[in-house]
């Protein structure tokens, strides 16, 4: 630790003034490189050094400024940038002052989108100064004049990449509070610069000392690190003979020095138009006195996310915010061409329409078959980083898209997201910290999602401990409890609810993904606006969701609100409130299920309708029976009741159903094809016009197992013959997403194949183990990430390795499906496509129809 850290904290440092104004007064021009003097006339550098240390300046700053390749390059000296720089640290040092500050500025190239060089080309720059500074033994490094966000942010990094001395940054602010060129505000360039590991942050130039004043309030209020400050003498002007004219005073800079010091400033000098003068009666009133402490930081009370222009704040106490989710290629096909090609048009566009219509966060996922993430990624944040106000998610599970995307992006991203499992966190967290990021926490790990609130919030704790274990705190995550359909469990969505209360009880900020809830239901924008006020009730603190849906953001800006007022208040969280919240959402759920019903009913309707126009008679209508009861009326009646009870989930009906059906003609070993798989496939193809809901799907697909195990029983139990084929069935590696994978496998069930569930987030070599082990005939293979998508084609690459009969055989294959897979991107690995679960069946029964 350098002597300097050990101060941090407890005594006011004045640090020493202009070194170009005092080489002006000796009439040395600095039209030239001044740092050749470091080593042509060192005697003149180290004199200036010592007369700053003689008025009481505890920290002197090496001529150093313009070190940079770049900026040297332009008097023809880069390749003396070690030399030159190394010689300024040793003056420095050499005048004897307690503390050397290695200064460095503004690199000379212009980062993107403001300029032409890109973040790699700036921080190379710095760290090859920073390690030529740092040879030299200073204290700190100083890094000054910084007057666009990116640049200060890249310096920062850079300087700890090359060396392990304290790092001060200090910001230059125009008359309209903002950084000239990224039109950053103080307390947003605070929690970016500490967000990045700035162990010192502060302002100089620009502006003189009354002018900076209210400026720095905004920044101490936002950090949390030492803070410095050094203003000018005045805001300069020309006279009449072309002078520049800095018309502050020694006393005005002493004055405000004191203030500097009440608001906590630890190290306090001056800069452009300042002499040894100013420095002596700085230290006069403010040299030798203890630092004043701070109340703390706001980010220190809440998670703080920003854009080069805003900040925001996340958690307890504060609007709810809105998550644009409208940027993920999912389901849109024109964006995913778009992003195949490189083309940005489309991000920029979905971007501005959801900010407009009131996203406060935007969601960034780029993840689609045949998309590069690692080269799409940050080409998607670099597009934005100008364009829009509003802070940025960094939506994927590619470790090494997600660094170069953080590792471009100027603010303080949130990455969404990690989950229970060490590898995630293991990975990310590294990542969050380095980077000044925060991180969505999914409540689920290997196992998949706990079905008990106990279970979530054991998972939300382990991954706490590591993100503490990594530097975090608890105001760097957002908790997400996960939105669970309730299609497939009513209860599920009442589990969430009360997990957010849980979690916002112990302080954590939270977020939901809002329309999974209503996912495979009617009345989906009803639910979804019932749901998140329930939610915003319990202490939601942001929703990931469709800013476009005016009747989501109308719940979301009011519901919040008053959320917000509550929190302020410090009231705990109104039960009545909250009973009335959830008791609308069971309202709008049993209405939507009741329209769900009356699709069934519908469709029954049909069903009886189409057998009776094909019957002679009626259903249900007395026949005369041949000797063997065959009629084709008793057969008609069995059929149209088989029907009825597959299509309403009548499992527990099954048997005694099929039993009448085979008694009244039907043959065991045709039941199936001609009967159930029909009227199977009809309810799938009501589900895709959205005239029946997945609940109906779930139920009638439990009900075809029912009479499929019933059917077995009527059939040869030869085991060669005793299912239609072998089936492995599971969700890839990073995806836990089950509901499509069980749909696929309750249809596959019912109609005879013999199918090994692996369940969710399974490794390829497992994948690979299991074929060998149960000798499958199909491997199918879901995803509904576009960030598991790699997953996916790593396993298809394994098992085509090692395996080569599953691409070469005509009865063997792998097949692949799920929300966010494509037929282009099925082609691209070789793999046969299914786009939806009837689909999948008729692909594997035309496969295993080979073995045959």
């Amino acid at each position: 630790m350098a002597d300097i850290e050990l101060r941090f904290g407890k005594d006011v440092l004045v640090i020493d003034g202009a070194m170009g104004t005092m080489l002006q007064q000796m009439d040395i021009s600095t039209d030239e490189c001044v740092l050749l003097l470091n080593v042509l006339d060192p005697e003149v550098i180290i004199d200036i050094h010592k007369r700053y240390i003689a008025a009481g300046a505890y920290c002197v700053t090496s001529n150093t400024f313009e070190g940079t390749r770049a900026k040297l390059a332009l008097y023809g000296l880069e390749d003396r940038a070690e030399e030159l720089n190394r010689a300024g640290v040793r003056n420095a040092r050499q005048a004897g002052a307690q503390h050397v500050l290695a200064g460095m500025g503004p690199c000379g190239l212009l980062m993107q989108p403001f300029g032409e060089a890109s973040f790699e080309d700036v921080f190379e720059q710095f760290f090859e100064q920073v390690t030529a500074l740092a040879k030299e033994g200073p204290d700190a490094i100083l890094i000054e004049t910084m007057t666009e966000i990116s640049e200060a942010r890249c310096a920062v990094l850079a300087a700890k990449a090359a060396c392990d001395l304290p790092v001060m940054v200090s910001c230059t602010f125009g008359a309209n509070g903002r950084m000239d060129l990224s039109g950053t505000d103080p307390a947003t360039a605070a929690y970016i610069l500490e967000g990045v590991g700035a162990d010192v942050i502060g302002m100089n130039c620009g502006l003189g000392p009354r002018q900076l004043l209210p400026l720095f309030k905004q920044m101490a209020e936002a950090a949390s690190v030492p803070l410095l400050v050094q203003p000018n003498a005045g805001i300069p002007y020309l006279d009449q003979h072309g002078n520049t004219i800095f018309p502050g005073t020694a006393e005005e800079m002493a004055e405000t020095a004191v203030s500097f010091r009440s608001l906590g400033a630890q190290l306090i000098g001056s800069c452009c138009g300042s002499n040894p003068v100013f420095t002596a009666v700085i230290h006069a009133l403010v040299g030798d006195t203890d630092v004043i402490r701070r109340p703390g930081s706001k980010a220190e009370k809440s998670m703080v996310l920003t854009s080069l222009t805003k900040s925001l704040r996340v958690g307890p106490g504060f609007p709810v915010r809105v998550i644009g989710e409208r940027i993920n290629p999912t389901g849109k096909p024109h964006l995913t061409e778009e992003l195949e090609r490189g083309s940005m048009s489309l991000v920029r566009q979905f971007a501005e329409q959801q900010e407009l219509a009131g996203a406060d966060l935007l969601d960034i996922n780029v993840g689609a078959a045949l998309v590069d993430a690692t080269v799409v990624l940050p080409a998607a944040i670099q597009a934005l980083i100008g364009f829009t106000s509003c802070p940025l998610v960094l939506d994927t599970t590619d470790f090494d898209a997600l660094e170069a995307a953080l590792r471009l992006y100027p603010g303080r991203a949130l990455i969404n997201s990690v989950n229970g499992d060490p590898q995630s966190y293991g990975s990310v967290f590294p990542l969050a910290k380095k980077y000044g990021a925060g991180v969505i926490v999914l409540a689920l790990d290997r196992e998949g999602v706990p079905k008990t609130l106990d279970a979530r919030m054991a998972i939300v704790q382990r991954v706490r401990e590591a993100a503490h274990a990594n530097g975090l705190n608890d105001y760097d995550l957002l908790i997400d409890m996960l939105t669970m359909t309730a299609a497939t469990d009513p209860q599920a969505p009442l589990i969430t609810l009360q997990a957010v209360s849980r979690a916002e009880e112990l302080g954590f900020a939270t977020v939901l993904g809002v329309s999974n809830v209503s996912h495979g239901l009617p009345s989906r924008s009803e639910l979804n606006a019932a749901f998140v006020a329930a939610a915003i009730t319990a202490g939601l603190s942001a929703a990931l969701v469709n800013p476009n849906d005016e009747a989501m953001i109308q719940t979301i800006k009011s519901c919040g609100s008053v959320a917000a007022i509550t929190n302020l208040e410090h009231s705990t969280k109104d039960e009545i409130r909250l009973k009335h919240a959830i008791a609308a959402w069971d309202i709008a759920y049993r209405q939507a299920m009741s329209k769900a019903a009356e699709g069934t009913d519908r469709l029954i309707g049909e069903v009886v309708r189409a057998d009776s126009s094909s019957s002679t008679q009626l259903p249900g209508e007395a026949v005369e029976e041949d000797p063997l009861g065959n009629s084709e009326a008793l057969m008609a009646e069995a059929g149209l009741q088989l029907k009825r009870a597959i299509l309403r989930g009548d499992h527990q009906a099954m048997s005694a159903l099929v039993d009448a059906a085979i008694a009244s003609g039907f043959a065991a070993e045709s039941l199936v094809d001609t009967l159930l798989a029909p009227t199977l496939n009809d309810l799938g193809t009501a589900f895709e016009r959205g005239e029946a809901f997945l609940p109906q799907m779930m139920v009638a697909a439990e009900a075809m197992k029912a009479a499929v195990t019933r059917i077995r029983d009527y059939l040869p139990q030869n085991d060669d013959n005793n299912h239609s084929g072998k089936v492995l069935f599971c969700s890839v590696k990073g995806d836990v997403h089950s509901i499509g994978k069980d749909i696929c496998i309750a249809l596959l069930e019912s109609q005879g194949f013999l199918v090994y569930d692996l369940g969710v987030d399974v490794e390829p070599e497992m994948v690979l183990a299991s074929i060998r082990e149960h000798d499958v005939d199909i491997v199918c293979l879901s995803a509904l990430m576009t960030t598991t998508l790699t997953a996916m084609k790593q396993t298809v690459e394994l098992i085509y390795r090692e395996e080569p009969r599953f691409r070469e055989a005509s009865d063997k294959a792998v097949l692949v499906g799920g929300a966010v897979v494509t037929q282009r991107w099925s082609d691209a690995m070789g793999a046969i496509y299914s786009a939806d679960a009837p689909g999948c069946v008729e692909k594997v029964r035309q496969i295993c129809m080979q073995n045959v």
